[in-house]
């Protein structure tokens, strides 16, 4: 990839970008393209469909309860907080 096609494709997807951030970019997709070709590499005949698919599942973190939202920070920043609630403007009209 050269810096016309980068430009192009940064034009494409509606992203704007720096002329100082051009030679880190290039380098990234430089980076990405060979793993790419890398993965596409390897020998995956010995690999079932039901074990890629496996492989590839979404892993899902376990539910766990983390810190909670402190809600006298969460009132201070609210715009309306009213009985431990932050009130927000009626969207749907009955």
């Amino acid at each position: 990839m050269d810096e016309k096609e980068l430009r192009n494709i940064a034009s494409l997807a509606k992203i704007a970008i720096h002329d100082d951030e051009i030679s880190g970019m290039l380098n990234d997709f430089s980076r990405i393209v060979s793993y790419v070709d890398e993965i596409k590499s390897l020998d995956t005949s010995s690999i079932s469909d039901d074990e890629i698919y496996q492989l590839t599942m979404n892993q899902l973190r376990p539910d766990v309860k983390e810190n909670d939202l402190e809600r006298e920070k969460l009132a201070k920043i609210a715009p309306s907080y009213e009985n431990g609630y932050v009130v927000v403007p009626r969207v749907i009209e009955t």
